[in-house]
């Protein structure tokens, strides 16, 4: 939380501390030249302070240690992400060259959406997609915010070290921690608890980083998020056909919007995943609201 303080500008930040904690705090949004919301456990609150194109300057400018020029394809992607995995959603006017960003310039807001790491949230799931003698391929969706990617990482740390309760031994598994969201890589360290037989790369596509790690580094599962186009799962199918197990993440809210995104379709029927777990904010974020496997439920979708 710190980290996220630091970048604020002063205003902002004193007014925030001023509201106490009595809730945990999700995200800033911050709009120029209206007031500055937060939600403190998904509880809206509109602080007085109404919002500058300084402050969102000084904001990209914190965020970066003074080098914007550092982050720029960060910004190109629409967000930055800061030590501690905490990401910073960007708007503004995007300029395109040659069918590819090149930037986003005058910039009018920001989204910046807390990351926190909940030891032992994926408790509940483990059960059912690994025990002793295997390992299921999982796919995990939910809609922004909730709880995904905190899922995600607290399976990867119990896999890597190893479940006792469930007779699981630790594995090697490897990150494409494409954002620096999963692992909140700085300078090259983890500054979350992945587990002790992970490893990371960061700044990477999808795609290319499922490759690099199913040839380099002898993982037996790999794991990464938001998942979802052609080129990413040709990777995924290479690491299958590799034998190695699979965790991945995808946005949507229901098992039919997972159908409905034809490679990920394909690559059901292909047999490469084995469960689809669903996820919603109902109870909070990293609300268990289904367990699908897959066997049981491909002739009811497709």
């Amino acid at each position: 939380m710190e980290n996220v303080l630091n970048v604020l500008p002063s205003s902002i930040k004193s007014e925030i501390q001023s509201i106490g904690s009595s809730g945990t705090l999700n995200e800033i949004r911050l709009r120029v030249g209206r007031k500055c919301i937060i939600y403190i456990s998904n509880k809206e609150i509109v602080l007085e302070y109404i919002v500058v194109l300084k402050d969102l300057l000084d904001i990209l400018v914190k965020a970066s240690s003074n080098s914007i020029y550092a982050i720029q394809n960060d910004i190109n992607q629409g967000f930055v992400t800061i030590k501690g995995g905490h990401r910073i959603g960007i708007c503004g006017e995007v300029v395109i060259d040659n069918g590819k960003i090149k930037n986003i310039k005058n910039i009018n807001s920001m989204n910046i959406r807390i990351a926190r790491q909940i030891i032992g949230c994926s408790d509940k799931i483990l059960p059912h997609i690994v025990d002793s003698q295997n390992f299921e391929n999982t796919l995990i969706i939910s809609s922004p915010g909730c709880g995904k990617t905190t899922m995600l990482r607290d399976i990867i740390r119990q896999l890597s070290q190893g479940i006792p309760n469930l007779h699981v031994a630790g594995v090697n598994v490897g990150v494409i921690d494409e954002r620096g969201e999963i692992a909140s890589i700085h300078n090259g360290i983890p500054g979350l608890d992945v587990g002790m037989r992970t490893d990371v790369l960061t700044n990477v596509p999808k795609n290319i980083g499922i490759e690099m790690l199913v040839r380099s580094m002898g993982i037996k599962i790999v794991a990464t998020d938001e998942i979802g186009t052609d080129s990413d799962m040709e990777a995924i199918k290479y690491a299958a056909l590799s034998g190695v197990g699979l965790i991945f993440t995808m946005h949507g809210k229901s098992i039919e919007d997972v159908y409905r995104k034809e490679c990920i379709k394909s690559a059901i029927k292909e047999g490469l995943f084995d469960n689809i777990i669903i996820l919603s904010n109902e109870n909070g974020p990293g609300t268990i609201k289904k367990i699908h496997k897959i066997k049981k439920i491909e002739k009811e979708v497709v």
